[in-house]
Parts: structure tokens; sequence; C-alpha cells
């Protein structure tokens, strides 16, 4: 019972905000006039009581027509005061309507404070009171007590108006914040599908570029033994099937991800304990890779784990593209605070213009890692080198 009390209320606010706001009027009109009638009859009855003549049959009709400014009352909330207060005091002058009896006949007047006191600010909502208490002592003449009991009344609905508006304002703040909320929320979901797309171009550009490297210096190798050394040619082409399967198997992993996101959590993530099976994949295009680790390895972000992976690749890629290297080396330096890889060639070393894309993703990925890249010439002045180090992640932190 007690939670259909308090439904109840709620219902009935929501079935009357529904309604169009000329017809809520017209109801508080016609509500209103029926007051006032009741209410200026019972003042002529006390009237007549007292020996008074009956009023005139026209005041009944301008009683009734007293109200009706009210159907203007939410475009022109302080006119409708002054209009319904005026014409109550110049009604009740001549023919005194008596409300010192009863105050049914004032109830215009309430409504328009309530009006004014929910939709006017500044100078009209307090010329509005004033106005209005005013209106009150000039309708009120025969008694000092129930002019202060208008008074009351008066107050008591400009604070409705008041508390009214302080709802409605609250309201709209609350939905606004809530619709900012909501923006706030769609902005990092489309943040984080930009990034997860940058992320997965970058995977397929590492794939694609690591793998067609390895399969072009196969070709290349295969062609030239084929004549002389068919086993050869034969290890030569079977690298380049075993690489492009290898390729495809990734690429198709990746755009099943794409097809459904939520499977994204459960695709595995390259990390550096698969680093030595991608430099066996590089040593099969006839390059002499050396790997290096030294120290005791210590736990990384996964994020930092993939960064790293995909670093390497990438640099042992463009190794086989624009290096013409013959030995190469990947070292692995652990630390307690951090890792440092480095990857050497032989090669040509750097050329001269603005970095290919390669080697901004790496900038990138590491930035992102809170690590920091260099690139350039070896330490000796010769070939190519990326030193890499990134922060590690303490064992006990959470």
């Amino acid at each position: 019972m007690s939670s259909l009390a308090a439904t109840l209320p709620r219902q009935l606010v929501q079935a009357v905000n529904r309604l169009p706001p000329l017809a809520v009027d017209a109801v508080i009109v016609a509500v209103c006039e029926a007051t006032m009638m009741w209410g200026v009859a019972q003042s002529q009855d006390a009237e007549i009581s007292v020996g008074a003549r009956p009023w005139p049959w026209f005041v009944w009709p301008l009683v009734a027509l007293l109200p009706i400014p009210l159907l203007w009352r939410r475009r022109a909330p302080f006119a409708v005061l002054l209009l319904s207060g005026l014409s109550l005091v110049l009604l009740s002058i001549p023919y005194n309507l008596a409300v010192t009896y009863n105050h049914s006949s004032q109830v215009m007047l309430y409504l328009a404070m309530v009006t004014v006191a929910y939709y006017c600010t500044g100078w009209q909502f307090w010329s509005a009171a004033v106005t209005c208490v005013s209106l009150n002592f000039a309708v009120v003449t025969q008694s000092v007590g129930k002019a202060a009991i208008s008074a009351l009344i008066t107050l008591m609905a400009f604070v409705a108006g008041r508390l009214a508006a302080q709802q409605r304002d609250l309201a709209r703040l609350m939905a606004i914040r809530a619709q900012e909320a909501e923006q706030a929320v769609d902005a990092r979901a489309a943040q984080a599908a930009a990034e997860e797309r940058t992320r997965i171009a970058r995977d397929m550009h590492d794939i694609l570029a690591h793998a067609v490297s390895l399969m072009i210096v196969q070709a290349e190798a295969g062609a030239a033994v084929v004549h002389q050394d068919a086993a050869k040619a034969e290890k030569a082409f079977d690298a380049i099937s075993d690489g492009g399967r290898d390729a495809l198997t990734q690429l198709r992993r990746m755009l099943g991800v794409l097809r459904d996101g939520d499977a994204l959590a459960l695709t595995p993530q390259p990390t550096v304990a698969e680093l030595p099976r991608l430099v066996e994949t590089v040593r099969s295009a006839k390059i002499d890779v050396r790997m290096v680790v030294a120290g005791t390895p210590v736990p990384l972000p996964p994020d930092t784990e993939v960064a790293l992976y995909r670093t390497v690749q990438e640099a042992l890629t463009n190794m086989l593209k624009h290096a013409k290297a013959e030995r190469a080396e990947l070292r692995l330096d652990w630390a307690p605070e951090a890792l440092t890889v480095r990857v050497t060639d032989d090669g040509v070393g750097p050329t001269p213009g603005t970095p290919g894309r390669g080697l901004i993703g790496i900038r990138e990925r590491i930035g992102a890692c809170g690590g920091t890249v260099h690139t350039g010439r070896g330490v000796d002045g010769t070939g190519f080198e990326v030193l890499v180090r990134v922060p590690a992640r303490s064992g006990d932190s959470s």
C-alpha cells in the first residue's frame, strides 16, 4: 500500500505533464471560476444577513471573467498578475465582494503569484512579490488579522512557485549532466575504437611487411639456386610457403577480431618470449642474426610486451628490405627497473630524408608505453641501430 501511495502522485504528475499546456490552463481557469463564484456567493449571503442589498446581476459575469487572463499566465506572468490583481481591486471597491469574509475570491491572485515565482527572475520576480502583497492589503481592508492571513497565503504561493522552479532547474541540470556524461562515454568509445583501428593497422603493416620481405628474399634466393641446388631451392620455397601461411593465419585472426569486437580480449598478442621464433624466421632468409640476452627478466606490462615485439619485427623487416646486411644482432639487457633492446646490423646505414612509417610507428608505440627510442648509425659508425628502453613493472605492484 505504501508503495502504491508513493507511486500515484508521481503517475498523476506525469499524466498532467503529458497534457497540452492550454488544456491544463483551461482546467485551472474553470476551477478558479467555480471557486471564486462560490466565494462571492458566500460573501453576498454574509452581506445580506446584515441588511445589505443584493448585488446587481452583472457582478456575476464579471466575476466569471476575472480568471480568464490566467490562460496567458505562461507567456506573460507578470502582466497577468497585475491585470488579475487590479481587476479584483476595482471590482471589490464599488461592490464590496467581502473578501474579508473568505479568501476563495482571491484564488486567481494566488495562482498568478505561483506562476510569477515559477517563471520570472530578476526585477520582475521581486516586483511581483511587492505588487501581490500590496494588492492583497488593498483588497482586504476590514480586518488586519485577515489581511495578515491573506499576505501569508500569498507568501506560501510565492514559496511554492520558487520550490517548483528549483525542481525544474535541478531536473534540467541533471538532464544536461546526463547528456554530457553520455556524450563523454560515446567520445571515449569513439577514441578507443580509433586507437584500436590504429593498432590493428600497425599490426597488419608489421605482419605483411615482415612476411612479404621474407618471401621476397627467399624467392630471390630460390631463383638463384634452382638450377644448381634443387634441395636449397626447395627449402627456400618451403620457407616462402610457411611465411605466407603464418601471415595469412595472423591476418585471419585479426580480421576475425574486427568482425567480432568482443573476441578482442581472447586474441593472443605476441610477447617478448616469442622473439627467438621471430629471429629464426629472419635466419631462414640467410641473414646471420644473433640474439643475446643479459640480466634477469622482469615482468612487463602487456602493451609493452606487444610494442617491443612489433618494434623488433619492424627493425628486422627494415633490415631485410633496405640495409643489404649480412649480419645483425638483437640484444636484450634486463635490469630491475627497465629493459633495453638494441637491434644492430652491418648494412648500409640510415638514408637521408624523412623517417618512414615503420620508424614513426615504433616511436609512437614505445612512447605510449613510457619508453624512449633512438635510431641511427651503430656505435662504431657503421650499419643501423634501433635502441629502445622501456620501464619495467615491479613484481609486487598491483
